[in-house]
């Protein structure tokens, strides 16, 4: 895997890191290390990527003008994979700051860098798949026009096979957030199996009544527990406006009968109710926060 990505000057001023092991990094004592590259810097080209490995780890860099990138990762890294995502991560940087840094008109602020965090996270780590599932009729598209802010349409309109949209606006992500809305008739619950893969995150979405919650504890059963075990699954127990709806906590319990480990927590949800924008991208934003605690 990556370790970190430092992209610094040729003095060792560190402008922008983003550490993506487990373990914590110096960076004063890493960008003290780093600037020894830059010995090596007068023999490559501006186009070139290098690369020199320790015991532990493998250090590939290049350089921009002045500007050094370095990325460390674990020895095993494929080289063509990783030399793929430091040119994208270096053209995307020289067309976002290549003139400034150019034409001397940089005054040394390291803030203007922050605004690059999020590039080199999607180059590096991809969007955040967000599968939402369950039976026709619950409330899922309903729930995706919720978190992206579109105009909620009372008329039950199914979805066709899968509606694909990106989101980017989570507070405190910094990646793209992808949710696949997967249609819950009977005829194309035959594809979910596919549809799922690569899945982060599934927000698994109840009606809150008795019959759905039970039926949906069969999805947990035949599919996600035999096939996704790793995904990490939010109920979202919808409708809780309408007459004699089930708490989100008794939906909760009917659904730990499904004997998934974790079990699955459940939050209650008005779809069709703007109120509840804050409180999904909340649920959402600490799921992610969950299975990648650096956003």
């Amino acid at each position: 895997m990556i370790q970190y990505i430092n992209v610094l000057t040729r003095d060792g001023k560190s402008l922008l890191f983003r550490n993506y092991g487990s373990s914590d990094v110096d960076r004063d004592l890493l960008a003290g290390f780093l600037s020894a590259f830059s010995g090596f810097m007068k023999e490559i080209s501006q186009s070139d990527i290098r690369s020199t490995a320790t015991d532990e780890f493998k250090y590939y860099y290049t350089i921009i003008d002045d500007i050094i990138i370095v990325v460390c990762t674990d020895l095993e890294e494929d080289d063509a994979s990783i030399n793929s995502k430091i040119t994208t991560i270096k053209v995307k940087f020289i067309e976002k700051f290549g003139k400034t840094i150019a034409d001397g008109s940089w005054s040394g602020n390291r803030a203007i860098f922050n605004s690059f965090e999020k590039v080199i996270d999607e180059i590096i780590l991809g969007a955040i798949k967000v599968s939402i599932i369950g039976i026709g009729g619950v409330g899922k598209t309903t729930l995706l026009h919720l978190i992206c802010g579109k105009e909620i349409d009372l008329e039950y309109i199914p979805t066709i096979n899968v509606d694909i949209t990106s989101f980017n606006e989570f507070e405190g992500i910094h990646r793209s957030v992808i949710f696949w809305d997967l249609a819950g008739q009977k005829n194309f619950r035959s594809l979910w199996r596919s549809l799922l893969d690569n899945t982060d995150i599934a927000l698994l979405v109840l009606d809150s009544t008795f019959e759905n919650v039970n039926h949906s504890k069969e999805i947990i059963k035949d599919i996600l527990d035999k096939y996704y075990k790793e995904v990490l699954v939010i109920g979202i127990a919808n409708k809780q406006d309408l007459p004699n709806h089930l708490t989100p906590e008794f939906c909760e319990r009917i659904l730990s009968l499904a004997d998934r480990q974790p079990s699955i927590k459940v939050h209650g949800m008005i779809a069709i109710n703007e109120v509840y924008r804050e409180k999904i991208h909340a649920i959402v934003r600490d799921a992610i926060n969950q299975i990648h605690p650096k956003g």
